[in-house]
């Protein structure tokens, strides 16, 4: 049940977003909380990051891992400042400097998405090797066909040109 759910999740994930930024949270310190390790240890974390990496691969998407110790909740999203330590307890996050007021997790998800979107912004796009141009081989910077090299139109990747008849010469089509 547990597996399938998590499947569930992370194919709803992977459906609607392209890009997503996973906190790699200290699971271990996490657990050490005995109120909170069975609820942790029960919730398979790993697995669903696993199982969502794995699939945004699938479709092309990307991943980016949050740094551990990144500021997420101790971070105000609305002037970047960050504040101490929260305790688990503590649900809203208000910070000192602007008096902004919000649910905790919402204000670590805002956190975490500009996060994500500064890393993606300095992150060079794996599938892309380089300056990307719709110029063709002749038309274009870069290196030209020598004798013995193949272009593209060896591989046939060029459209075959087609000829059109419309009507006959003796009806007075044009061909």
């Amino acid at each position: 049940v547990r597996r399938h759910f998590l499947h569930k999740v992370a194919n709803r994930l992977v459906k609607t977003h392209d890009r997503l930024a996973l906190e790699d949270l200290y699971t271990a310190g996490l657990l050490r909380n005995r109120r909170l390790a069975a609820a942790i240890s029960d919730a398979g974390w790993a697995d669903l990051a696993r199982i969502i990496s794995y699939k945004q691969r699938w479709r092309g998407g990307q991943v980016a891992p949050a740094p551990r110790w990144y500021p997420s909740t101790r971070m105000c999203s609305a002037c970047r400042t960050i504040g101490p330590a929260l305790p688990l307890s503590m649900r809203i996050f208000r910070c000192d400097e602007c008096g902004h007021t919000a649910d905790r997790d919402v204000n670590a998800a805002v956190n975490l998405a500009v996060w994500a979107e500064q890393y993606h912004a300095r992150t060079r796009d794996p599938e892309a090797r380089g300056p990307v141009t719709n110029a063709s081989r002749g038309d274009g910077s870069g290196q030209r066909s020598r004798a013995g090299e193949t272009s593209p139109d060896d591989g046939g990747t060029l459209p075959p040109r087609i000829s059109v008849t419309a009507g006959t010469p003796e009806k007075g089509g044009v061909s």
